[in-house]
C-alpha cells in the first residue's frame, strides 16, 4: 500500500466535486494537491536529485482521484520546485527557503513559458525583460498574443502566488535569448502591480484548475529575478532547453499517470461486469463479464497496466542515466509518455462503453479518466523533433534487448522506410512533411511498444499478460504483419483469444495484485456501494396524499 490510502478515505477525498461551484471546486482542488504532496513527504532533495520517492508520487493512484490537483502538484513539485532547486544547490543559496515554502504550500508556484501566439514556438517568445540602469529588469507583455497560456495565476486561498517566467532578455538593445525570471504575481488576494491575470472558462469534462492567461506591464524586477547570468552565450538555443529540463522530466513523470489510471479504470470495470448480469440465451442470469465484448478490453488494460509499471522502471533508469545524451534522456521520455497515453486512452474509452450509461456519468470516474489524459497528451510538447534527428542519426535510443522480436522489427521497418521516402525525394523537406510527418505519432509509438515489450519480458511479467501486450500492439499496424507474412489475419485472433483465455482465470488475483481498491470511489463496484450512492441522491416524488378520483377521470377519458 503507498502513503496515501488512508488519505483516499478522507472527506477531502471522499467530498463528491461536482456537486460544487467552479470556485469551491478550484480550492478543493488545491486542499488536495496539498494533501498529496505532504503525505508523499517530497523534499528539495527529493526533487533536485529525482529520488526514486519523487517518481513514485507520480503512479499513486491518488493521482487520478483529481486531475487538477495532480496538474497542480506537478507544477509545484516538478516544474517550479524543481527548477529553482537547481538553482538553489548552486549559484543562488538565498532560493533555498523559497524553494522549502514551495515545497510547503506556504506559496504557490507557476511555470509561465508557453505563449498564446506561439505554442511549440516557444524559443521565439516576444516577453521581454530589458536590463535596466539600476541592475533590475523592465518585464513586458508588447502584445496580447504574447501573453502566457494556461497557468493559473488567479489569486487563491490567500497564498502568495510566484511563478518562474521566460522572457527574452535584453542588454543594451542586443538580445541575449530566453531567460528564467523568478516573478512576484499575487498575494493571494490581488495581483501584483502590473500584472494581469484573465480567467479563461474551464476545460469540458475534467476537473477545473484556473487557466489563464498573463500579461505583464512593464513590470520592474529586482536585479535576484534573473535565474542564471547576464552572459551572451554562443549556444543560445542549447542553454535554454537545458533551462526549461524540466519539461523533459514532466514528460516521463505525467505520462506515467497512465498506469494507476489503468489500474483503477479497469478494476471499476471488473467489478461492474462482475456485478451486472442479463439473461443468457438459456435464460439463465450470467454476469456480463462471460461475454467476450467484455473480457477484451477488461484484460488488454489490465496487461497494458502491468508492462507500462515495468516500462516505467526501465525508463526511469535511462532517464537518469547522466552518461546518456540528455537528448536521448528526452527521448526516452517522449516515447513512454506517447505509448502511456495511447493504452489510457483507448482503455478509457472502450471500458467506458462497455460500462453502457453509467460510463457517462462522472461519478463513475472513466469519462473524467479520459478527459485528464487528453489534458496531459498535450502537455510538454510533441513528438516531431524526435522522430527528425532519429532519422538524421543525431543520436541513437536504447537497441531492443530483443531484436528478433516483431515489434522490433516493426519499429525497424518503419523508420527504414521513413528513411527511404525522405532520401529518395529531391526535397528532403518537403517529404518529411508530406509523408513522415502524419506517420510521426505511429513511430514514436513503435518505439514505445518495442521498449515497453523488452521491459516487460526482461523484467519477468507473466507471459499471459505480455503475450496480451504483444497482440494488442501488434493490431494497431495489422496490415504490416499481415504485408510482411509475420501473422495472417486469423493468427491473430487466434492469439488474441489464447493470450485472453490464460488471463482471465487470473482476473481477481491480477485486481488485487494492483492494490487500487481503496481510491476507487464509483458507486457501481457493489450493490452495497450503489445502495449508500443512491441514498445521497435528490428525491423529486409526488406530495404523500391521496387524490382518487384523478385516476379514475384519466381512465374514463381513455375509454371515451
Amino acid at each position: 500500500m503507498t502513503s496515501t490510502s488512508q488519505l483516499c478515505q478522507s472527506n477531502l477525498f471522499k467530498k463528491r466535486s461536482e456537486l460544487l461551484s467552479r470556485d469551491d471546486r478550484v480550492i478543493l482542488s488545491y486542499e488536495r494537491a496539498r494533501a498529496i504532496g505532504l503525505a508523499n513527504g517530497i523534499t528539495l532533495h527529493d526533487t533536485l536529485r529525482l529520488t526514486q520517492n519523487f517518481w513514485d508520487m507520480h503512479t499513486d493512484p491518488i493521482m487520478v482521484l483529481d486531475g487538477a490537483a495532480s496538474t497542480l502538484l506537478t507544477i509545484q513539485y516538478n516544474l517550479v520546485a524543481g527548477t529553482l532547486a537547481q538553482y538553489a544547490a548552486t549559484t543562488r543559496p538565498d532560493l533555498v527557503s523559497v524553494v522549502e515554502d514551495i515545497l510547503r504550500w506556504n506559496v504557490i508556484g507557476q511555470f509561465c513559458l508557453t505563449e498564446l501566439g506561439r505554442g511549440l514556438d516557444i524559443f521565439r517568445m516576444k516577453t521581454s525583460a530589458t536590463l535596466l540602469p539600476t541592475g533590475g529588469f523592465d518585464l513586458h507583455t508588447p502584445l496580447p498574443s504574447d501573453a502566457k497560456f494556461m497557468p493559473p495565476t488567479i489569486p487563491v486561498k490567500g497564498l502568495p502566488c510566484v511563478a518562474i517566467v521566460f522572457a527574452q532578455l535584453y542588454v543594451n538593445g542586443e538580445c541575449r535569448g530566453p531567460r528564467p525570471f523568478l516573478v512576484n504575481i499575487n498575494d493571494g488576494y490581488h495581483m501584483c502591480k502590473g500584472v494581469t491575470s484573465k480567467l479563461l472558462p474551464p476545460r469540458g469534462g475534467s476537473n477545473p484548475v484556473n487557466h489563464a492567461l498573463t500579461s505583464f506591464d512593464h513590470v520592474c524586477l529586482p536585479p535576484s529575478a534573473l535565474l542564471g547570468d547576464l552572459a551572451k552565450s554562443d549556444r543560445m538555443h542549447h542553454d535554454f532547453m537545458s533551462s526549461i529540463w524540466r519539461v523533459a522530466v514532466g514528460s516521463l513523470a505525467l505520462g506515467s499517470i497512465a498506469i494507476p489510471d489503468l489500474q483503477m479504470s479497469s478494476y471499476i470495470a471488473a467489478r461492474y461486469f462482475q456485478r451486472r448480469h442479463v439473461t443468457s440465451v438459456y435464460g439463465n442470469p450470467s454476469p456480463i463479464l462471460s461475454y467476450r465484448t467484455q473480457q477484451l478490453p477488461l484484460l488488454h488494460a489490465i496487461a497494458q497496466a502491468f508492462v507500462l509499471k515495468a516500462l516505467y522502471k526501465w525508463a526511469i533508469g535511462q532517464f537518469m542515466d547522466r552518461n546518456l545524451d540528455a537528448r536521448v534522456r528526452h527521448g526516452v521520455a517522449a516515447c513512454c509518455k506517447a505509448v502511456m497515453v495511447q493504452h489510457a486512452q483507448m482503455a478509457n474509452c472502450a471500458l467506458s462503453e462497455r460500462l453502457g450509461a453509467q460510463g457517462l456519468f462522472q461519478y463513475n470516474q472513466l469519462s473524467n479518466f479520459y478527459s485528464e489524459m487528453r489534458g496531459i497528451s498535450i502537455a510538454e510538447g510533441d513528438i516531431l523533433g524526435l522522430v527528425a534527428d532519429t532519422l538524421a542519426q543525431k543520436y541513437t535510443l536504447a537497441r531492443s534487448t530483443h531484436p528478433d522480436a516483431p515489434l522490433a522489427l516493426h519499429e525497424i521497418a518503419l523508420f527504414d522506410d521513413a528513411a527511404e521516402t525522405v532520401c529518395s525525394s529531391s526535397d528532403i523537406t518537403q517529404a518529411f512533411m508530406q509523408f513522415v510527418q502524419p506517420r510521426c505519432q505511429m513511430m514514436v509509438e513503435s518505439m514505445g511498444h518495442r521498449m515497453a515489450y523488452d521491459a516487460a519480458v526482461d523484467q519477468g511479467v507473466s507471459q499471459c499478460l505480455v503475450d496480451l501486450y504483444l497482440v494488442n500492439a501488434v493490431k494497431t499496424d495489422a496490415a504490416w504483419y499481415v504485408e510482411r507474412g509475420t501473422y495472417t489475419r486469423k493468427a491473430i485472433v487466434h492469439m488474441e483469444d489464447a493470450a485472453l483465455s490464460a488471463a482471465l482465470p487470473r482476473l481477481d488475483e491480477l485486481l488485487a495484485a494492483m492494490e487500487v481498491e481503496p481510491y476507487v470511489l464509483s458507486p457501481i463496484i457493489s450493490d452495497q456501494c450503489w445502495e449508500e450512492f443512491s441514498e445521497t441522491l435528490a428525491v423529486y416524488s409526488s406530495p404523500q396524499v391521496e387524490v382518487a378520483a384523478q385516476p379514475t377521470l384519466v381512465l374514463e377519458q381513455a375509454r371515451i
